[in-house]
């Protein structure tokens, strides 16, 4: 099924609000890297363009939507892909190429999150938890209210699986 490119997401406000946190505590996290050693700083920041160039790639081989538009990415990071995409848009999509892109999208997106984990902890416990639940109330936000009404819900992993939990939730 080909989808239209260029659609804009529904729930951007609810978008925007839930991502917004994350976003700032990106910044304190990286400031803070840099603080300890500039190069961790860098390391960090590294993921998240990674994770942006490769995850454009994804966008158009799962042909999504908002290829273009303000993308409702997880974590606010793959906003940018949406618009790197549209410089791929008319690349012949590869299986193969889908994979590693996938891959290295996914590795450098695990990168954001656990790169970070040891010098919060070494910040204190109590900043880690929080840390850690943040993630997770972030996570669960997305899957709940944000990636059901996505227009690459059925190709997005994420999607993928709120459309399952929606499922099971239902039964």
């Amino acid at each position: 099924m080909m989808h239209r490119i260029g659609v804009p997401y529904e729930r951007k406000a609810l978008y925007v609000l839930i991502t917004v946190p994350m976003v700032v505590m990106y910044v304190a996290i990286a400031i803070h890297l840099w603080t300890v050693r500039e190069v961790f700083a860098v390391i960090y920041c590294a993921f998240f363009v990674f994770v942006m160039i490769f995850q454009s790639y994804n966008c158009i081989y799962w042909r999504c939507p908002h290829v273009g538009t303000l993308c409702p990415g997880a974590g606010g990071f793959c906003i940018p892909s949406s618009y790197i995409a549209k410089l791929f848009r008319h690349a012949k999509r590869s299986k193969a190429l889908y994979n590693l892109f996938c891959t290295l999208a996914y590795l450098n997106f695990f990168g954001i999150i656990f790169f970070p984990m040891y010098f919060i902890y070494r910040l204190s416990v109590v900043y880690l938890l929080a840390y850690l639940s943040i993630v997770v109330a972030y996570a669960l936000g997305m899957l709940v209210l944000i990636c059901p009404v996505c227009g690459a819900r059925d190709a997005c992993p994420g999607g993928q699986t709120a459309v399952q939990l929606r499922g099971l939730i239902s039964k």
